[in-house]
């Protein structure tokens, strides 16, 4: 992923800042042609990550053609001053370097939602050219980048925090994978049935019609509803593409402890706007792989309340169509028994 984003012009910036400062092979893509990373930016990654960053950072400066130099190609080269990146570079040069420690495995310690996802698509990209990766280094082991299956994912993404979510689901944008499809379309009257649902903390509905239109189990389903930060129910939104002010709607009352707070609400209205509904569906897909749901029971569920909606619309039209018996008024039956007829 680093290396495919190093290249883009219109990548996010802040994705860039925290990949250039990540391990060394997922950094040096970065440092060499990311357009994204000002000078600014390069001194100060340079200063922070040391001596090996600080050379390959020098040898981008030192590449970059000047603006003379296509004009005037037989003018002899000048000594020209040493930028503060090199001027780094001379000082970590002059002092004694530790010795290494070998890095531990992505899988067993680290927790950064960007670069563990990031490895995901890297090694679920089989057509990436063998000259677009990094090299490793000597003390790098090719393991610290394995593959991960969806319950690590599905853990990772639930165990981050705010700022690591929302990375993840902006990343989940570059996936090569297509993005799955739901098992149902939203039509006005689901979309008013799960809001009514969660305006009157109704769970058990909220998490039917979960399962019902992501397609999700029902722990799943719990566990998007519980959360206590918000995110989750932000991408199930986006991925059925509510409205914008449904999912306000449902923030601010069925999970007390995200509605309490009305900036927290605009944070998650923020972040609603911002990821695309195939990242997000590309995430519900992570959460189905990591704990398929009973096709069965999801089915059996589907159909009762179908079975419920048709008995109670029938009774509406019945209750519309019969009409409310008169009464006779008592001089009328009197007339009806003095002349002998008998209504019967």
């Amino acid at each position: 992923m680093a290396t495919r984003l190093a290249a883009h012009a219109n990548a996010p910036r802040a994705i860039i800042l925290r990949l250039a400062r990540d391990l060394l092979p997922v950094a040096e893509p970065v440092l060499r042609s990311s357009p994204q990373l000002a000078q600014a930016d390069l001194d100060a990654i340079a200063r922070e990550r040391g001596p090996t960053y600080a050379a390959i950072i020098a040898e981008r400066t030192s590449s970059r053609p000047t603006p003379h130099s296509a004009s005037r190609p037989s003018t002899p080269p000048t000594v020209a001053r040493p930028s503060e990146v090199q001027r780094e570079v001379q000082r970590q040069a002059q002092r004694p370097t530790p010795p290494q420690r070998q890095a531990p495995p992505v899988s067993a310690s680290r927790t950064d939602g960007c670069t563990a996802v990031g490895a995901a698509v890297e090694a679920n990209t089989p057509n990436v050219k063998p000259d677009m990766k990094p090299d490793l280094q000597p003390d790098m082991t090719p393991d610290m980048t394995p593959a991960m299956d969806a319950k690590e994912l599905c853990g990772l993404f639930f165990a981050a925090d705010s700022l690591e979510r929302r990375l993840i689901l902006i990343s989940l944008e570059y996936l090569p994978t297509a993005a799955p499809i739901l098992p149902m379309v939203m039509q006005q009257g689901d979309i008013w049935r799960l809001e009514s649902s969660a305006l009157q903390h109704k769970t058990e509905a909220v998490l039917r019609e979960l399962e019902r239109a992501l397609g999700i189990s029902r722990r799943t389903a719990l566990r998007v509803v519980e959360d206590d930060s918000g995110e989750p129910i932000v991408a199930a939104a986006k991925a059925m593409e509510l409205p914008a002010d449904v999912l306000q709607r449902i923030l601010l009352f069925m999970n007390p402890r995200v509605g309490q707070s009305v900036d927290r609400v605009y944070e998650l209205a923020g972040l609603y706007a911002d990821i695309t509904v195939d990242a997000a569906r590309r995430l519900i897909g992570i959460w189905r792989d990591a704990d398929p749901p009973d096709l069965r029971t999801a089915k059996h569920a589907a159909l009762w309340q179908d079975a419920v909606e048709q008995a109670r619309t029938a009774l509406s039209d019945i209750t519309r169509r019969v009409p409310t018996p008169r009464r006779e008024s008592a001089a009328v039956h009197a007339g009806d028994r003095a002349v002998g007829t008998d209504r019967r």
